[in-house]
């Protein structure tokens, strides 16, 4: 049961990270989701140095989800 929830993290973090190259916004939704889940996983374990990652890079895909909502459809 945790080898497919983590796997499906690690699929939704993937699938992000093409859609960033792609430039797709729909990566950092997937981000988000993803950092979501690592960061409820990584507490469960009592990984505190990883959660802390996860929060920052949670914020990372905030700020992106703000940043590319904010660009004109002329960028």
């Amino acid at each position: 049961m945790i080898a497919t929830f983590t796997w499906a993290i690690t699929i939704i973090s993937l699938t992000g990270t093409i859609l960033n190259v792609k430039k797709n916004s729909l990566c950092f939704w997937l981000w988000a989701v993803g950092n979501i889940a690592w960061l409820s996983y990584d507490l469960w374990l009592g990984l505190y140095s990883r959660a802390a990652l996860d929060v920052v890079q949670l914020a990372f895909a905030i700020w992106g989800i703000i940043a590319w909502k904010q660009k004109s459809p002329s960028e």
